[in-house]
């Protein structure tokens, strides 16, 4: 992809590709790991990833979900079309549930050994979450961003700059 030229833009975009490398190292760990194959306390890998997704699903699915929903779904929807910004929401809702479960499976693994039954719940979502987020941001990446990156204009950049700063802060 380009660079876009709206900083704000360009930060959702590397975020976008965080994700990513993220769902893909999830994607090779449950691959390697069977639903009945709970990980031991002691793996490096499992616990690092557990880590990694716990922060990940409440920066991604918390602040960047929010900030689209408030700041760019009703901007693009005032300046060109509803359709695209309704389909997003709409795939934040479905994703939202699943992403908090599996950050709250992957916190309780730092905690201790997970059960069989939440490592095949972890093992499952973990796939749902990989293909739904993955088919999200592509959407995001070749239409949504470059469409918001021609429409916004320049001077809106600090203020959206503001807003996602104030969000994730918390």
């Amino acid at each position: 992809m380009y660079k876009l030229n709206l900083p704000i833009l360009q930060t959702l975009h590397e975020e976008h590709m965080a994700v990513m490398a993220l769902l893909e190292r999830l994607e090779n760990f449950l691959r390697k790991r069977k639903p009945d194959a709970v990980p031991s306390s002691g793996d490096a890998e499992a616990a690092a990833l557990f880590s990694d997704l716990v922060s990940s699903m409440e920066g991604e699915i918390g602040s960047h979900y929010a900030f689209e929903e408030q700041y760019l779904f009703p901007r693009f929807t005032e300046m060109a079309d509803a359709g695209i910004p309704m389909m997003l929401h709409g795939e934040h809702d479905i994703i939202r549930p699943v992403a908090a479960r599996l950050a709250d499976i992957a916190r309780a693994a730092a905690a201790g050994p997970l059960s069989a039954g939440d490592w095949k719940e972890f093992h499952a979502l973990g796939r749902e979450m990989v293909e739904r987020e993955v088919f999200h941001v592509q959407k995001e990446e070749m239409g949504f961003l470059p469409a918001l990156d021609q429409m916004l204009p320049p001077a809106s950049g600090p203020e959206l700059e503001r807003a996602y700063a104030a969000l994730k802060a918390g």
